[in-house]
């Protein structure tokens, strides 16, 4: 790391402090008081990483519950998000989850538009690797309705509407065809979850399983047509009592068929953090990772965290690609008690690259 990302740092890292000396006394509304029946987060975003810059935003975000006589669904919640980063990229979008009728029906919608310049890698014939930038302009809207049909087993069905434009920042060599898209990423499918966790928001022992297939078929005139199937596993530890947790998680993104750009999976997020570039994607990318949660003072508490992911064309080549660590630390901070709601930023680093991530709610449970 050179002194100039360090310099950055350092800036970034004094701005967050400053914000977050007057959020934890004025951001959230607990509903401790019992005439208040609804808990609100609202949370400033800086996160910053070496390809988007500083990313400036706001996520608001409110609990409650539907049923005053329901004590067995968790909370619904309400939120709405915005996100522009120095590198002209920005996201808005809004999104409800509903649990109802003691939990046995759970709906989540979703929609939103954003601008993303980004890059990717790409390997050339003798003159070798290197960043290719693109931009992606993008609408969306996403349904999904889960039935409880066994105790703690849920199975549902989900579709998405979405829309993008993809322009690449290509050499003047390669033909004009190739530097751009316009698709329709339309998809509709089913998932399963048995769902053994003690608590939605913030689990302190038990395990959640998701199978989720997506199909993206040409009767929703779709360009390309292929399927993706994501399975995740997390599961929760209690060492000692619930003041430290040991999270971990399995995930498996894999697309197959005739996979677009934009279907491609990518190594990042809470998937394996520390990989912000978008260097390393492909049709399929799996990882496995670890979180020690400590609650060390009231309601302040912090995580440690450490992974491997690859990305492969196809499981039987995972042997010839990368194996990507990716680890770092964060801090957290109780905003909402009474959902067991956590603020908190991370800093990750993973090879040639790293990241920091602004955050309501807990790793694996998004």
């Amino acid at each position: 790391m050179n002194l100039k990302t360090i310099c950055e740092m350092r800036k970034i890292l004094l701005l967050i402090v400053l914000i977050l000396l007057p959020l934890v006394t004025i951001g959230g509304q607990d509903g401790s008081d019992s005439t208040k029946r609804i808990g609100v987060a609202v949370v400033p975003i800086i996160d910053y990483d070496p390809t988007f810059s500083v990313k400036l935003g706001l996520v608001a975000q409110a609990f409650y519950k539907l049923s005053p006589n329901d004590s067995i669904s968790p909370s619904s919640s309400t939120g709405v998000f915005g996100m522009y980063a120095f590198n002209g990229t920005y996201f808005l979008g809004a999104f409800q989850k509903f649990h109802i009728a003691e939990d046995r029906w759970r709906v989540l919608l979703a929609g939103g538009l954003g601008n993303v310049n980004f890059q990717y890698w790409q390997e050339f014939p003798i003159v070798g690797g290197s960043f290719i930038g693109f931009n992606t302009n993008a609408t969306f809207a996403a349904a999904r309705v889960e039935r409880e049909i066994l105790d703690d087993l849920y199975a549902g069905i989900n579709g998405v509407y979405a829309r993008t434009q993809t322009a690449f920042d290509l050499p003047d060599w390669v033909p004009d065809s190739l530097s751009s898209e316009e698709i329709n990423m339309h998809n509709i499918g089913y998932q399963f979850n048995y769902d053994r966790r003690d608590h939605q928001y913030n689990p302190s022992g038990g395990f959640d399983l998701i199978f989720k297939h997506s199909i993206f078929p040409e009767w929703l005139k779709n360009e390309y047509v292929f399927h993706n199937f994501k399975i995740t596993y997390n599961h929760y530890y209690r060492i000692r009592n619930e003041r430290h947790i040991l999270a971990t998680r399995f995930s498996a993104d894999i697309s197959a068929g005739d996979v677009p750009f934009t279907g491609q999976n990518v190594v990042g997020q809470d998937d394996i953090r520390g990989y912000t570039s978008g260097k390393y994607r492909n049709d399929q990318v799996y990882a496995l990772q670890a979180e020690y949660r400590w609650n060390f003072y009231k309601k302040f508490g912090a995580v440690g965290f450490f992974g491997v992911a690859t990305a492969t064309e196809r499981l039987g080549t995972i042997a010839e690609n990368e194996f990507l660590p990716g680890g770092g630390i964060g801090l957290r901070y109780l905003m909402l008690p009474d959902e067991r709601i956590n603020v908190g930023i991370d800093v990750a680093f993973g090879k040639d690259d790293w990241g920091l991530y602004f955050r309501i709610g807990e790793s694996f449970c998004r």
